[in-house]
């Protein structure tokens, strides 16, 4: 494979060609209520070329690796007819490298059986669904993926890289009269049975918060200081912000780039947004990028004041800036584009009985329900919530939904926790062209965070 590999690359004339070999194996396992719903195992095996020639993208993705070099020259070919004005494609140096999944000492989810798993996974739901008369249904996932990939380009790059992806999650469904409530607790790993387990000190809550959500009261809309727990908070920065600090998004539309001026404050000094795929342990945590870019962490915002953006190659060079690693894709049948890996708010100094003083009637909102995000505006729901009374979280309420503009709500951010906390169970999509991008294994994070004025919307 690596002699055609360097050979297509030799002989295939273009600006830059960059090719991608993949082999993946996925096992996934869903149960409905005590019901295996689905299992399966399947294998998927491709790559795809890229070539750049006059400023114009070539891609072909294909199943018969022993077609590469015809393939090759088919993505040439399409790069000439859409050719564009010539950019300067941001230069990295060479790697060649070998990458394995590191363990730790810890289990490798894949030594244990497929048997196994189903029987875990079935008693876990068994669990939920007679832990409560409230309880009407439960639901769990799990999907794991191997994969060996070879990325290599023009610039001398070959790696080679075998990584490990696990996912899931199990939700618990309560209903009392005609109000039905969820709560759910994802996972996420890329090396350990161990943390796959960790989903099992969560039962409890999410059983909990299922039932007594059942018996919260409806929010009253209206304007509120607001605590965000981190996984909302991680939710918000992600979806609010971070894909607004996507490189080809801003490349491409000038009225982002008036609104993303590095230096425009977003909020106060305390204010420390990060992204990169360099942050240890996480999902969203990687070596080198899909065009065999090196992972950064790149630092947003800093101390209120944007600073930087998530490029790949491409965009790093339309915009003069630094490439940071952030070309991703899904898989070989779709373009790396600029996405994130690891999205966190930094660290503050200020702790959550902190943020409670001093607040005569607010909102404490916990975890993530449903969200949306259009330019620079939001609207998310919170899983569950509870009454801010004189600085004491008491009672819990139900559909709370937040609204606003994240430039004025990154503003009003006025404290910033110490208890920075990332998701071990993230997944990000992004439409290319009219198909969706998905899922992508991220993670993203926040400590908890008090935001002043928050537009809640509800009965």
């Amino acid at each position: 494979m690596k002699t055609l590999i360097e050979e297509t690359i030799r002989t295939v004339p273009a600006d830059y060609l960059e090719i991608r070999i993949e082999r993946t194996k996925q096992l996934s396992i869903n149960f409905e209520g005590k019901n295996l719903k689905s299992s399966q195992q399947v294998e998927d095996y491709g790559g795809y070329v890229r070539a750049l020639v006059d400023g114009g993208w070539g891609f072909k993705s294909f199943n018969n690796v022993e077609t590469l070099k015809e393939n090759a020259q088919i993505a040439v070919k399409n790069a000439k007819i859409l050719g564009k004005p010539k950019f300067r494609m941001c230069p990295v140096a060479k790697y060649i490298e070998k990458i394995h999944p590191d363990l730790n000492g810890k289990t490798d989810p894949r030594s244990i059986s497929f048997t196994d798993k189903v029987n875990y996974f079935r008693e876990l739901v068994k669990t939920v669904t007679e832990s409560h008369e409230r309880i009407i249904n439960a639901r769990s996932s799990y999907v794991e993926r191997e994969r060996n990939l070879i990325i290599a380009n023009s610039g001398g790059t070959y790696l080679t890289i075998e990584d490990l992806d696990v996912s899931g999650g199990i939700s618990a469904v309560a209903r009392k009269g005609d109000v039905i409530q969820s709560a759910y607790q994802s996972f996420g790993t890329k090396n350990a049975w161990e943390d796959v387990r960790r989903i099992e000190k969560h039962i409890d809550r999410i059983v909990k918060d299922s039932v007594d959500l059942t018996d919260a009261m409806a929010v009253k809309g209206g304007r509120y200081t607001v605590i965000l727990d981190p996984k909302l908070a991680g939710v918000f920065i992600h979806e609010a912000f971070g894909h607004l600090s996507e490189g080809d998004a801003v490349a491409a539309n000038p009225t982002l780039q008036e609104q993303m001026k590095f230096g425009r404050p977003f909020g106060e000094k305390h204010l420390n947004v990060c992204d990169g795929g360099a942050y240890p342990g996480c999902r969203g945590s990687y070596p080198f990028d899909d065009e065999g870019t090196p992972s950064t962490l790149t630092h947003i915002i800093k101390e209120g004041k944007l600073q930087g953006r998530l490029h790949s190659r491409e965009t790093a060079g339309k915009m003069r800036e630094a490439p940071t690693g952030n070309a991703r894709t899904v898989s070989y049948r779709f373009p790396p584009i600029c996405r994130m890996s690891n999205t966190f708010i930094d660290r503050g100094e200020s702790t959550l009985e902190d943020m409670l003083k001093g607040i005569d009637y607010g909102i404490y909102a916990c975890g993530s329900g449903s969200g949306n995000t259009s330019m620079d505006m939001f609207t998310f729901s919170a899983e569950k919530s509870f009454i801010i009374r004189n600085g004491k979280i008491e009672e819990m309420l139900r559909d709370v939904v937040l609204t606003g503009n994240i430039f004025e709500t990154l503003l009003s951010i006025d404290m910033i926790g110490s208890d920075l906390v990332l998701s071990r169970g993230g997944a990000c999509g992004r439409s290319y062209g009219q198909r969706l991008q998905y899922p992508l294994p991220v993670s993203m994070g926040s400590p908890h965070i008090r935001i002043q004025k928050v537009l809640i919307g509800g009965r």
